[in-house]
C-alpha cells in the first residue's frame, strides 16, 4: 500500500492554525501538519521534507501556498493542491477586473496600528463571522497582520495556478462576502478537470464559518478527492 502524503495546512488572514482543527477531526485518520503564518504570535513555518504532501489553504494561505511553489522543497513534494474560498490573485486589475479594490487594504493597514481587534471584527463580520463570539478574540500581532495584507495587494500567482498540472481541489461559496463567485472564476474557471477534483461549490455559508461550525460536508468532497488521487 502507497503511503498517504501528509495534509499540510495553511490558514488565512486574521486566523491562526487551530482554525483548521474541526477539518482535520472530521478528515479522520489522515497525516496532518500545520503552519502558522504568524498573525497572533511567532511563525511557525517548518515544511515537513521527508516525506510529501497536500498542501491544503484557506483564502490568504492558499495564495501563500502557490507563492512558495517555485521553492526547493515544494515542486518536488507537493503532490496536490485544495483551495478552500482561495484566489491566485486577490486585487483588481485592468486584466483581473473582479478583484477588490487596492484602497481597502491601504485601508485596513492604516487601521491596524490604531486597533486591530477592530479591523479583525470587520473583517470577520464581513466573511459571516462574529469573531467574539466564535472565540476569536486575541489581540493580533500588527506587523504581521500589515505584511499579509501586503501580500494580498502585490501578489498574483495566476501563472503559478495557471502552469498546475497535478490533481487539484477547490471548495467555494457562492454567497462569499470577500471571494465574490466572479474572482473564483476568474482564477480556477480556465483550469483543466480533474477527477473527483476540480472547482465545487456551495451555496451559502459565507467566508469561515461553515469550515469551523459544519466542516462534515467539506470533509466529505476532500476526503472523496484524496482517495481518489492519494490512497
Amino acid at each position: 500500500m502507497t503511503m498517504r502524503p501528509t495534509l499540510l495546512f495553511v490558514h488565512g488572514w486574521g486566523f491562526g492554525p487551530g482554525f483548521w482543527r474541526p477539518l482535520i477531526r472530521a478528515l479522520g485518520d489522515w497525516p496532518t501538519h500545520t503552519l502558522d503564518l504568524g498573525f497572533f504570535g511567532p511563525p511557525r513555518l517548518e515544511i515537513p521534507k521527508d516525506q510529501p504532501w497536500v498542501a491544503i489553504g484557506h483564502s490568504t494561505g492558499f495564495l501563500w501556498i502557490l507563492r512558495q511553489l517555485g521553492q526547493p522543497p515544494w515542486p518536488s513534494h507537493c503532490l496536490g493542491l485544495i483551495s478552500f474560498m482561495g484566489f491566485s490573485r486577490f486585487v483588481r486589475g485592468s486584466d483581473f477586473p473582479h478583484g477588490v479594490d487596492r484602497r481597502i487594504l491601504h485601508k485596513m493597514a492604516g487601521e491596524l496600528s490604531h486597533d486591530s481587534n477592530q479591523v479583525l471584527d470587520q473583517f470577520m463580520a464581513l466573511g459571516g463571522v462574529n469573531r467574539p463570539l466564535a472565540g476569536l478574540r486575541a489581540q493580533g500581532d500588527e506587523a504581521a497582520l500589515a505584511q499579509g495584507l501586503n501580500w494580498l495587494a502585490t501578489w498574483d500567482e495566476r501563472q503559478t495556478l495557471h502552469h498546475w498540472t497535478r490533481p487539484w481541489l477547490a471548495l467555494a461559496q457562492r454567497d462569499d462576502g470577500i471571494v465574490p463567485k466572479s474572482m473564483t472564476l476568474d482564477c480556477f474557471g480556465h483550469l483543466p478537470p480533474v477527477s473527483a477534483g476540480g472547482l465545487h461549490w456551495f451555496d451559502q455559508g459565507g467566508h469561515f464559518m461553515p469550515l469551523i461550525t459544519q466542516p462534515e460536508p467539506y470533509a466529505a468532497i476532500v476526503s472523496t478527492f484524496l482517495d481518489q488521487h492519494f490512497s
